[in-house]
């Protein structure tokens, strides 16, 4: 028995540029990454019978490549190629399939990736994350910006040395920096910043974006309310349509 991936998406943009993100090393770069598996190289020999190449860092530092042969190059409707991953060796290759259509508006992406069989360990791996893929390709696509969620928690306290006393002296957290101004702590899976307020707040999640400045037009326009760092070009916290507040932190290297 053999197994497959569909996954389908409507997106605003030309099919020209949805191919181009596809295709473009540099594009390629800025939006199919992750925090905890970042990518750090693309190549891509745009022919039938071209060579295309991927490397990534896992989340334990290890290091893997991702490639294949481009089979079927039709731009800007249609892109396939083999898929093997370094990570599950002496596997036939599968192969990965985009159909564009170019709808009112924008295009439709009908992503396939098939050639599993019943027996291949990969087939689940992969399942839980083409969904996550093409999300991130719309909004590269669309809005040339993609929010990264990262491993940042920021309290505010009134009080950074009663802070210290219990999360670093109390816990045991390891303290990474410290100034009059915030504490950084390793906190495992999580890195905890501390900051100095007037006030307490709770806890305040964050994404990493390329470009501050047009992740906020990206916010505003899709319906959250920006609440602080309406002018800085280093990030901005805003409130969602539930008044849930996040951190947007700009970092470049995405």
């Amino acid at each position: 028995m053999t197994r497959d991936i569909r996954e389908s998406i409507v997106v605003t943009a030309p099919a020209e540029q949805v191919f181009r993100c596809l295709t473009d090393p540099r594009e390629l770069m800025q939006w199919w990454t992750t925090p905890d598996y970042p990518s750090l190289h693309w190549e891509v020999a745009l022919e039938r019978g071209g060579k295309w190449l991927s490397r990534w860092r896992g989340p334990q530092g290890e290091e893997f490549a991702l490639g294949g042969e481009i089979v079927e190059f039709n731009p800007p409707t249609l892109l396939e190629y083999t898929w093997w991953d370094e990570r599950y060796p002496n596997r036939p290759h599968t192969r990965v399939r985009y159909d564009i259509e170019s709808t009112d508006g924008g295009c439709r992406i009908c992503v396939h990736h098939y050639g599993f069989d019943d027996t291949r360990d990969d087939f689940d791996d992969y399942n839980g994350g083409w969904s996550s893929v093409v999300a991130k390709l719309r909004a590269h696509a669309e809005h040339g910006i993609v929010f990264h969620a990262n491993r940042d928690l920021a309290i505010e306290v009134p009080d950074l040395a009663k802070a210290r006393a219990f999360y670093v002296d109390g816990l045991g957290l390891r303290l990474c920096a410290e100034d009059e101004s915030h504490l950084e702590v390793d906190a495992g899976a999580l890195r905890l910043w501390i900051k100095a307020a007037p006030r307490a707040t709770s806890f305040t999640p964050s994404f990493d974006v390329g470009d501050a400045v047009l992740a906020r037009a990206v916010v505003e326009r899709a319906g959250g309310r920006v609440t602080s760092g309406h002018e800085s070009p280093d990030g901005f916290v805003f409130e969602d349509p539930f008044g849930f507040a996040i951190d947007v932190i700009r970092r470049p290297k995405l």
